[in-house]
Formats: structure tokens, sequence, C-alpha cells
């Protein structure tokens, strides 16, 4: 595990002789909002820097704090820009999506970090707008949209030698297994656990907050043997000290939360800190897909070769094993190569109905 003064130390020592294009889709809070600001500071500034979310206010208070380099040519090789999205809404991440594509040449790095406003409460669970679960649309769906939608910008960086990574923060490393029904809730949300006073535990959301990371580690699977020339990772940032890392609950069980975010005070890190350890893992990675912790340790990594051919479904006895991807053993990873291609094909056919 390194340190945090080792994850600095490595960090400082990246000098890139481009200027580096980052997107980060949740970065006006929480840890994408530390990722970020480690990004600026890395780099003095110069870097093109786009956050995405829905804070236009936060994002712009976010943009000041970074260092503005000075351009002694005159020629201002650097930017540093919001841009509004509803994660939440398929159809905003489509559009901005397709303006992106339409106006970058390439992007270095893909970090997505958005998880909603109700994060990991386990007392509510609906439907937005367009149906989807509101756990999973932001956790999964709205990330697996950026990932296809954004990855010709990160191959196009990749053909000119530069830094290409995708890389989703949730919680990886836990094995979580993909199942093979009811992949978007629909089943679970009519089912709730209701306890004294009316307090209700939705089977929907607990099962949201937990598909949400199996559901990464089938997306990372799927765009690392596909696209095997560039970095793809799972990183889990573990319990950091946000504006949302707060446990939700009932008035009835607010004791228990109480007690619950206490306990955690002393044991989460600073988002700065955190920052640290994700851009250690950023940066410290040219091509391959990576499971990482929350010190940016590579749990299990396989680097695929660049002519590689993906397979998922095929008929080898292995195709449904967890914890194997195209044959390869992977620690930490939930996934098959049967579940993936499910999850991927159900996936695919909702997001169709949003263009």
């Amino acid at each position: 595990m390194p340190t945090l003064a080792a994850a600095e130390a490595s960090n400082a020592a990246w000098a890139p002789s481009y200027v580096p294009v980052a997107i980060i889709a949740g970065g006006t809070s929480g840890v994408g909002q530390g990722i970020a600001e480690a990004l600026a500071r890395q780099t003095k500034g110069r870097a093109h820097i786009i956050l995405i979310g829905r804070n236009a206010g936060a994002a712009a208070k976010i943009i000041a704090s970074f260092p503005k380099p000075v351009d002694s040519d005159g020629d201002q090789d650097w930017t540093h820009e919001f841009v509004a999205c509803d994660a939440n809404s398929m159809a905003s991440v489509r559009r901005v999506c397709a303006e992106l594509r339409s106006r970058l040449k390439r992007v270095n790095f893909l970090v997505m970090t958005a998880a909603g406003p109700r994060g990991n409460s386990i007392t509510y669970s609906g439907e937005t707008d367009e149906g989807l679960d509101d756990h999973l649309s932001m956790r999964y769906f709205s990330r697996y949209l950026y990932s296809k939608e954004l990855m010709p910008l990160l191959l196009s960086a990749r053909e000119q030698g530069q830094h290409a990574h995708l890389m989703t923060v949730l919680g990886a490393g836990h094995d979580m297994p993909i199942p093979s029904s009811d992949l978007g809730l629909v089943e679970a949300r009519r089912t709730s656990i209701k306890f004294l006073q009316g307090v209700v535990i939705s089977i929907a959301a607990v099962k949201g907050v937990l598909r949400g990371v199996a559901y990464n580690d089938g997306l990372v699977a799927w765009f690392a043997a596909h696209h095997p020339t560039i970095a793809v990772t799972h990183i889990s940032p573990g319990h950091v000290r946000t504006s949302g890392s707060s446990m939700a609950a009932g008035w009835l069980l607010a004791p228990l939360a109480w007690l619950f975010n206490f306990i955690c005070s002393f044991i989460m890190i600073s988002q700065d800190e955190s920052a640290q350890y994700m851009l250690h893992a950023l940066l410290d990675a040219d091509r391959g897909l990576f499971i990482r912790d929350n010190h940016g340790d590579v749990v299990s990594a396989h680097v695929f070769s660049p002519d590689y051919t993906a397979r998922f479904v095929d008929d080898s006895p292995t195709a449904r094993k967890a914890g194997l991807l195209n044959g390869v053993p992977m620690k930490g990873y939930g996934g098959s190569d049967a579940t993936v291609a499910a999850l991927i094909n159900y996936t695919e056919r909702v997001l169709a109905e949003f263009k």
C-alpha cells in the first residue's frame, strides 16, 4: 500500500509534454472535485479540464481556485470549463457527449464519479423521468453511456501516443456478482421492509447500491477487452469525508445513523487525501484492465495484447464462472463472460430508447 507521501511523489513526477484533456463527470463535488483540483495543481493549471455536473455555482468556485498559467507567448493552450448535464437523464448525457465529440480532438482522462443525491441511501428507491432505477441511472447507466460515446476521443489520444485512461470510481474489489435477472430492479422496487413507526428499507435501494458496484465491474471488463490499447480502471474511493458521505435513514433509525457517521468520522480520509490516491491510480497505468483499492493499489490487472479480440459468450466451460474475464482470473472482479454479455445487451436495449 503506497503511503500518501509516496502517492504524492509519484504524481509529482508526472510531466507530460502535451496539454492533457480531462473530463470529470461528477466533478463539482466529492471525490470528483478532489481529483479535478489535484490534477489542476499537478499541471499548474496547464490542462483542459472539463467538469460535468448540475451545479454551475459550485463549478465556478472550483474553477476559480485552479492555478492559471501565465503564457509568455500570448497563446493560451489551457482551458477550464463547466458543462451542465443531468446524469439522471440519458438523453442529456447523450447530448453532452455529442457536443463534446464535435469540438474535442482527444481526451486523455475520462473520470466518472457521480453517484446521485441519494448516494448510499437505503430508505428510498424510485424511477427517473425516463423510467430507470434512480440508483442505477447515475451509478451505472450514465457511466456506460459516457464510456461508449466518448471512447473515440480516448482512442484518438492513444493514437497520438498520449495517456488514454477511462476510470470509474465506485466500489471496486468486492467480487460482487452480476445477477441474471431483474437487471433494472423493476421487481425489486415492488418490495420493501417496514420497521416500527413506518420506517421503510427499500429492497431496490439496497440492491441498487450493491449492483452499481457489480455493473461497473462489467462495464470496465467490456470496454477493456474491446479496447486493449487504453487503460480502463474500476477503483474504490473508500471512506471519504465529503458532503454526501453521511448515512441517510428515517427518524427512527436516526440514532443508528448518527452512531454510524460518528464512527466513520474516525476511519474516513479527507477529500484531498483520497484525490491523491485516485490521481496516482489515474497516472500509473499505460493500458489494460485494473481493479484498484482506495489507496490506488492494484487488486488485479490484466494487459491484453493490442490486437486482442474480445470474447464474452462462447462454448467454453468457464463462460459462466464469476471472477474470470475471457479466461483470465481477476481478483476482486465479480463478473463472468456470460453475465457481462447479458448486462451489456440489456443496457444497449435500454439506452436505445434515449436518443
